[in-house]
């Protein structure tokens, strides 16, 4: 008997569990369901959405679109600057129903404030951005009317990086911070040699600049760049370009653009914060202090009917985690 009710108790365990478990929505934006909802492996470049994104998210975004729209593509070094790896379609391989310079009317790449400005504005309908949305892109939204969902889309992070002669290869984020904040001026405080700190910044509304002041500063006041205009820079690669040179310099940027984008073409080293160097194994096990997380955004009136909401749960599934893993970022898997 006692047998008997034991196996009735595993049955309507079982059967709770089953109710339970249907009213998940398996296919809401970070679940990452097992069974790609919905597919678009049809997708035609007539039903394809407009699309933004940062500089250094534009190897996710062309790579999920090429494998939609049945792009053959590869990793080319950018003829166009000479300082990154971008990855490029491959148009002779294959008959499409649209021109490069079509593709790139639809997709755009209007950097990190850009993206959300056009999100907000109409202009582009689903954008892969390499941070949250910010505090003044809130209060924009906001007196428009327009409400923006963001969800983590895949791991990054801010690294730090130096000349490569520059013989200081760790920093404590205390350090770090000190360095930003013009409390430590010499690198010699810091085990280095007897020479004056360059602190290079980025510009005010980049990624790379809100992800410094709110992952690594915690509110304190950065050195006031206004005073020094040649320590700021305006593009992805301006840190790069001034360190190749400078070797009492320092500077951040992401750990994707750095590892992926980058590569060999500009010579700096990435440095290790408190004792750990930023990689993937560390970022995945979320060992490295300035761990952050690109994101996709979309306006929340979107209809979930319209193909621009379909690409946005799309890049949740287990395909597009695989798409997002092969681009070099890590995805995010639940």
């Amino acid at each position: 008997m006692k047998n008997i009710i034991g196996q009735y108790e595993i049955i309507a365990f079982l059967f709770l569990a089953c109710i339970f478990s249907s009213c998940e929505d398996k296919n809401a934006p970070g679940t990452k369901p097992d069974v790609p909802y919905p597919d678009l492996e049809n997708i035609s470049f007539k039903e394809w959405p407009l699309t933004d994104c940062s500089t250094s998210t534009r190897p996710v975004r062309d790579l999920v679109a090429y494998k939609l729209l049945n792009v053959p593509y590869a990793w080319e070094v950018d003829w166009m600057s000479g300082t990154t790896y971008i990855i490029a379609p491959k148009f002779s391989e294959t008959e499409t129903t649209f021109t490069y310079r079509e593709y790139l009317d639809k997709n755009l790449c209007s950097g990190t404030h850009g993206a959300y400005t056009n999100l907000i504005e109409g202009k582009t309908d689903v954008i892969i951005a390499s941070r949250d949305i910010s505090r003044n892109e809130n209060k924009y939204s906001d007196s428009l009317g327009i409400e923006i969902e963001t969800t983590p889309l895949a791991i990054d992070a801010l690294v730090f990086i130096v000349n490569p002669k520059n013989p200081v290869k760790n920093l404590t984020a205390d350090q770090v911070r000190k360095i930003y904040t013009g409390e430590i001026t010499n690198w010699k405080e810091v085990g280095g040699v007897d020479h004056t700190i360059t602190p290079y910044i980025r510009d005010a509304d980049s990624g790379s600049q809100e992800k410094m002041e709110t992952l690594v500063m915690n509110g304190l006041t950065m050195i006031d760049g206004t005073y020094m205009p040649e320590i700021i820079g305006s593009q992805m690669a301006s840190p790069y370009m001034q360190l190749e040179y400078d070797e009492y310099g320092i500077g951040y940027t992401p750990f994707f653009y750095c590892t992926a984008m980058v590569r060999d073409l500009m010579k700096v080293d990435m440095i290790s914060i408190d004792g750990v160097m930023p990689s993937k194994e560390s970022l995945r096990a979320n060992e490295y202090l300035f761990t952050s997380h690109i994101y996709a955004a979309v306006r929340k009136s979107e209809s979930h009917e319209n193909m621009a909401y379909q690409l946005y749960r799309f890049l949740f599934t287990s395909k597009g985690a695989d798409m997002i893993d092969e681009s070099g970022y890590i995805s995010i898997r639940k």
